[in-house]
């Protein structure tokens, strides 16, 4: 039975164009940007993990000095300025080399701040003044209404102050009325700082909120806490300079904040000309991305180059270690929403920046596959079917017709979810795939390797650390190169294909009654997620938006003789395996995490054992449903059919 009237299809087919003479070959070009995310970022959560509760941001503290008897701490776009002993001292931190120099503090001020044009000062009586920038500050009364201040911060054109009840308050330093207005505040708040539309706001218990005072409804997130392993200081004033944070302990000792990293998050790019075909192959050291980001990077290109959104593929590398790059709504409220700046700015640029570099570094070149295996994970959910992992390392050479120079791109299939312990569990890292691509462009003498998540879905590694995985698959993958390698010909073509899965949301009444269950239960994260779970599904009833069909993407690339087919979601091993049966005698790759990773796509095996990949953690992504236990053979059967 082929299930066909069970699925609605919507099916993009994209006419292929061939030169009327013999086929010439291949122009290839490839290219890396970083993703990193820059110290004006603050502090950023990491996604792919609901534990532990409290979350898992970058932030962390690098001791630059001690400096006792500070009393007040405040910052500027370029300067950052102390109270010590009544004195004001500032940085100058647009020079490299740059020491602490008195700024004069005639009338006992406090508190300091600066915006672009001014230094702004308060004193123990709540009187306001303002100066020029200058060697020495020249301090003047100013017209702002008293406000008794213990911390200072400029922002959005607004001074904000805060008072010594942990008050939050906020004026117009410039308007033609100056009234300070309250905004609501974290509970114990001793400091505050700000950087663009972000104002940050320190409790005496070590805990860093974050929010946007200009929003329509402020809203408070966790942004960083001491988490007893990359935060061990006890800090009691913050403030913001030069597009970083600064802090005082209560030592004394005066740290600079930053990402803990190991710096290898990158987007990559291998773009692939023939004839007037062209395709564009992107993958994210990122857990995820939603199809709504995904369009508006493929229209992107679309329109600057002129290709079909289909002919871009993007692919996540699923590392549990980068920011938070989609929604996540039924997990702790520093998950539920990606960093607007780092995904719109940040992973944005470096997509289109690197699909530009791959362009416009296209040259002449061979393609050759090849195929190895390595044993780096197991399927962590059906260990009663220790068959059911795919260990296949595919191998994609560019060989490069004029210089001899290589690029490689490859593919394998295992969860990136090294470490979950001590200080590497809050560290940016593209993990073992991060590993294996250097090695391989240390061992092959190439750059900007490529790596592919594969249907990774069930499949944890089987070895403790990302370096060590990270070897294996390297070697794996200079050795494939090693050997003859089948040549790559014929024509490039693209196809994307929606399968609409219906689907049977719970009732209203389940909904109820599940969210009583877990009500019970406080503090325990799986029941906090599912209470938000059915708040959400009760909140689609009552707008009427509740959906019957989830869909899922199959991308095709067809790149002569060898075919990639990339699926939405977190795929499981036994797509790979079906994909791979339909075409016995191609070249064919299997990839996960393909334009939208909204979901695990289990087999019927993971629904029928209601395990996590096929039942709890479609309340962890806010699905309304888990698919039918029929769903591998409904995506399997359309796939032949459409035949791609």
């Amino acid at each position: 039975m082929r299930y066909k009237n069970f699925i609605s299809f919507v099916l993009i087919w994209l006419p292929v164009f061939v030169n009327s003479t013999a086929q010439t070959g291949y122009k290839v070009g490839v290219s890396q940007c970083t993703i990193e995310p820059d110290r004006s970022l603050i502090s950023l959560h990491l996604g792919g993990y609901g534990a532990p509760r409290d979350g898992r941001f970058s932030l962390q503290w690098t001791e630059e000095e001690f400096l006792p008897d500070v009393t007040s701490l405040g910052g500027s776009p370029d300067k950052v300025f102390i109270i010590k002993k009544g004195e004001l001292f500032f940085r100058d931190l647009s020079k490299s080399e740059s020491q602490w120099s008195k700024a004069g503090n005639d009338m006992a001020l406090v508190a300091v701040a600066g915006s672009e044009r001014k230094i702004y000062g308060v004193d123990a009586s709540g009187k306001f003044y303002d100066s020029n920038y200058g060697k020495i500050a020249k301090w003047r009364r100013s017209s702002i209404p008293d406000k008794p201040t213990v911390s200072l911060t400029f922002s959005l054109n607004c001074l904000i102050s805060l008072d010594a009840a942990g008050k939050i308050w906020m004026v117009n330093p410039e308007g033609s009325k100056m009234n300070w207005s309250m905004l609501t505040s974290p509970d114990g708040t001793i400091s505050i700082a700000s950087i663009g539309r972000k104002l940050y706001a320190l409790t005496g218990d070590g805990v860093i909120f974050q929010c946007e005072p200009a929003s329509d409804r402020i809203k408070w997130l966790k942004a960083a806490y001491r988490n007893n392993a990359t935060i061990t200081e006890d800090i009691r004033m913050i403030a913001i300079a030069g597009k970083c944070i600064y802090g005082i302990s209560n030592e004394g000792y005066f740290y600079s904040g930053g990402h803990r990293s190991e710096g290898n998050l990158s987007v990559r790019s291998m773009a692939l000309s023939s004839g007037s075909d062209q395709v564009v192959i992107i993958t994210a050291d990122i857990c995820g991305l939603n199809d709504s980001f995904t369009r508006l990077v493929k229209e992107s290109i679309s329109k600057k180059y002129g290709l079909p959104s289909q002919a871009v593929f993007i692919n996540s590398s699923h590392t549990h270690f980068a920011p938070v790059s989609q929604e996540w709504l039924t997990w702790q409220e520093a998950n539920q929403r990606p960093d607007s700046t780092y995904l719109y700015s940040t992973i944005w640029n470096a997509m289109i920046r690197s699909v530009d570099e791959a362009f416009n570094s296209q040259k002449p070149a061979r393609l050759f596959f090849g195929r190895g295996k390595c044993d780096i994970g197991y399927n962590r959910s059906l260990p009663e079917h220790p068959e059911l992992y795919d260990s296949s390392v595919d191998v994609l050479k560019v060989k490069y017709t004029d210089t001899g120079k290589e690029s490689i791109l490859f593919l394998a299939s295992c969860h990136p979810v090294f470490s979950t312990a001590g200080k590497l569990h809050y560290t940016i890292s593209a993990n073992y795939p991060g590993v294996a691509r250097k090695l391989v462009e240390e061992r092959t003498g190439t750059v900007n390797s490529i790596f592919i998540q594969g249907t990774a879905g069930d499949i944890n590694p089987g070895d403790n650390g990302e370096y060590i995985t990270g070897e294996k698959l390297a070697n794996e993958v200079v050795s494939v190169t090693g050997k003859p390698m089948t040549e790559i010909t014929g024509e490039v073509s693209y196809f994307l294909d929606t399968l609409n899965i219906p689907v049977e949301p719970w009732s209203k009444s389940e909904i109820l009654r599940f969210r009583e269950e877990n009500l019970t239960r406080p503090g325990d994260i799986y029941a906090e997620k599912n209470v938000k779970w059915s708040d959400i599904m009760l909140e689609r009833y009552e707008k009427g938006t509740m959906p019957s069909s989830l869909p899922v993407y199959v991308h095709t690339v067809n790149i002569g003789n060898w075919k990639l087919v990339g699926f939405s979601r977190e795929t499981t091993t036994e797509y790979g395996f079906g994909v791979k049966k339909l075409w016995p005698d191609k070249l064919v790759s299997v990839a996960g995490y393909t334009n939208d990773v909204s979901s695990y796509l289990p087999s019927s095996l993971h629904i029928e054992a209601k395990n996590y990949e096929g039942y709890d953690s479609f309340f962890w992504y806010g699905m309304p449903a888990v698919f039918p236990v029929n769903v591998d053979k409904i995506i399997l059967n359309a796939i032949e059919s459409l035949n791609r």
